[in-house]
């Protein structure tokens, strides 16, 4: 297939190589699961230095933490959901459909052993998506709506955080009852009503909401200090990161992950600022003192002025706002009063994306 010129293939020629290639795909994920399984059993997996299917995996693999756990979850299903697994190995059902019995053989293993049989029967001709929601209809006919009492709710509790390759992170988890209202009710407070030109979906303002609370904990004076510091987030940049130019230093001290230079600006717009001088084999030389960008004097003075948000129909309040340069302070502009706003983090990040594509366009003419 690699040889062949596809925009010579007809549209059923494509549709059928492509449907071989899924089922291919199925069929080396098992064999992937078979093998490691095999490694895992004749305990190969510690003779080759590793601890675990995922470690194993995350090396060998390539593959990213969350990747890497779903085959082992994979490896796992052989023995709770025999059924499935032969279901899947067969080519009847998918990957994804697999994944879907698998993890109601793990959250309902007693009951699913009886009814195994019927539903791999029943979601072998159906979508992904109609197959998640007769196993899911099916679990809470077995498990009821999520009303666990507390001790088992306190064993299935959990929130999974794990970065993927383009450095987003994806959140998964479990709430018990009580943390679950507890963060609803802490979103709905930093869920304003939208400004009439907000365009962002319900899902995109939990986002902002859940980034606004996060960085009020770290930024609030009465956190519980780590290191003798509070929590905070550690950046590393070089002048022309602050400027705006990529192809230098800008990325997280811990863990060390690579920022888009405008992000590194965004941060920088209102933030602390450390001063350090490197020497040719990269040695400190001097460590300058930490200062705020803008004094307390001056943000009181730009919140008792602004108030709020300063985004046309945004009225967040202050305390959740950001100062934002009109003219930022490492492009040549004054750290005054008259050039700080109060804007939120949405309207600020907003701001600094417009910033950019506007440098760009004068960039290119």
């Amino acid at each position: 297939m690699m040889a062949v010129d596809n925009r010579s293939l007809s549209a059923q020629e494509l549709n059928a190589d492509v449907l071989e290639l899924c089922r291919g795909i199925d069929q080396m994920t098992v064999l992937v699961a078979e093998k490691t399984a095999v490694l895992e059993d004749n305990r190969s997996l510690t003779e080759l230095g590793y601890p675990s299917i995922t470690a194993y995996l995350m090396n060998v693999g390539r593959m990213t933490a969350g990747r890497a756990r779903r085959f082992a979850t994979r490896v796992k299903a052989r023995l709770e959901a025999p059924g499935a697994y032969a279901a899947w190995s067969d080519g009847r059902i998918s990957s994804d459909q697999a994944a879907q019995l698998f993890r109601v053989a793990e959250s309902v293993p007693d009951a699913y052993r009886s009814a195994e049989e019927t539903l791999v029967e029943i979601v072998e001709p159906l979508s992904v998506r109609d197959t998640a929601r007769t196993v899911e209809y099916w679990r809470q006919s077995v498990d009821g709506p999520g009303d666990l009492d507390l001790e088992s709710q306190m064993i299935r509790r959990g929130v999974s955080l794990s970065q993927t390759v383009s450095g987003m992170r994806r959140v998964d988890g479990w709430l018990t009852q009580l943390a679950g209202q507890a963060l609803e009710a802490a979103l709905s407070t930093h869920m304003a009503p939208p400004s009439p030109d907000d365009t962002r979906t319900p899902r995109q303002r939990r986002h902002d909401a859940l980034e606004e609370m996060a960085d009020c904990h770290i930024t609030h004076e009465n956190e519980t200090q780590v290191g003798g510091e509070r929590p905070h987030i550690q950046l590393l940049t070089d002048l022309d990161g602050l400027r705006g130019i990529a192809g230098g230093t800008h990325e997280t001290v811990d863990p060390g992950q690579i920022l888009d230079v405008e992000t590194i600006r965004l941060i920088a717009c209102d933030s602390s600022i450390s001063r350090l001088v490197l020497g040719p084999d990269s040695e400190v030389l001097d460590v300058g003192r930490k200062t705020r960008v803008w004094t307390t004097a001056q943000r009181r003075a730009i919140v008792g002025r602004d108030r709020t948000c300063t985004w046309r129909g945004c009225e967040r309040p202050a305390k959740w706002a950001d100062i934002h340069h009109t003219d930022h302070w490492a492009s040549g502009g004054s750290t005054t009063v008259d050039k700080g706003v109060l804007l939120c983090r949405f309207h600020h990040v907003l701001t600094h994306i417009r910033e950019a594509a506007s440098r760009r366009r004068r960039t290119t003419g």
